[in-house]
């Protein structure tokens, strides 16, 4: 069966879907043109990894095609999808283990169960004090969720990563844990509003907290305070954050920030009033 119809038949299938569409081809360009947002593709970028016209791609767009997307275009755009989601949560720092070597490349082969099986034995025979422990639990997630971002068994990996950061002190651990909060925190955004993604932003802002307690670099600090106000979490959250900035690195250079930062405009409205009191 092509890619969007099944995709299709799924979204049918659901009981209290986000939104409804009057048709499949009304279903099939807006999957399209979500594609492109969420990887921020123009139309021609698009065209050029598909090999079609920007016209072909316009079409795909355009709910009142009376065309629909061919089969093999449709499969080819189910790559396009993990070739671009792989990119964006995967990276192969050196020095890299040849076990997560194998599961890049049973995840670029579309073989899900395979890097899934092969990820749970790894997690249940390392060495619970290994320094590769939370990148191998970050990969374990990504293995389930390539599949099902809503998977129940990616998000106790997920978190258990996030809980297993801050631990070590060394320049590639440093730099295992910005791949892990950078890629959990793009999950974050894709998220629908709810208590799982409520959960989310807690286990990143207490991941972001633990980092900057260990070494001291105030761009832990803004991660947290941006994961606080695109989650968002309460405003009290948000505030206690702003203020340890304000300590650490005055309240003008904080101010300049914020206000030229697109993530944090739930807290511009904070310096607007303080300027008409002022």
């Amino acid at each position: 069966m092509p890619f969007l119809q099944e995709q299709w038949n799924t979204h049918g299938r659901q009981l209290s879907p986000l939104r409804r569409y009057s048709s499949q081809r009304e279903f099939e360009a807006d999957w399209v043109g979500a594609l492109r947002r969420r990887y921020s593709l123009s139309q021609e970028a698009l065209a050029v990894l598909a090999n079609v016209s920007v016209t072909t791609v316009q079409n795909w767009e355009n709910p009142q095609s009376r065309k629909s997307i061919a089969p093999h275009n449709q499969d080819r755009l189910r790559d396009i999808e993990r070739e671009l989601w792989i990119k964006t949560h995967v990276t192969l720092l050196e020095p890299c283990p040849p076990f997560l070597r194998a599961l890049y490349d049973l995840l670029g082969s579309n073989k899900d169960a395979s890097a899934q099986g092969l990820a749970e034995y790894l997690v249940a025979s390392m060495n619970e004090q290994d320094p590769e422990r939370p990148r191998l639990l970050h990969w374990a997630g990504l293995a389930h969720s390539i599949a099902d971002p809503a998977s129940e068994k990616a998000r106790e990996y997920q978190n258990a990563a996030l809980n297993a950061l801050g631990q070590a002190k060394t320049a590639l651990a440093a730099a295992i844990e910005n791949e892990i909060l950078g890629s959990q925190f793009e999950d974050l955004l894709t998220q629908i509003q709810g208590p799982e993604r409520q959960e989310k932003g807690r286990h990143l802002l207490a991941a972001c907290e633990r980092l900057f307690q260990r070494d001291h670099q105030v761009a832990y600090k803004w991660n947290a305070l941006e994961v606080a106000c695109r989650t968002p979490l309460p405003a009290a959250t948000q505030y206690e954050l702003l203020g340890e900035l304000n300590q650490l690195l005055g309240e003008n250079a904080v101010r300049r920030k914020i206000q030229s930062d697109e993530a944090y405009e739930a807290l511009r409205v904070t310096f607007v009033a303080s300027a008409s009191l002022n």
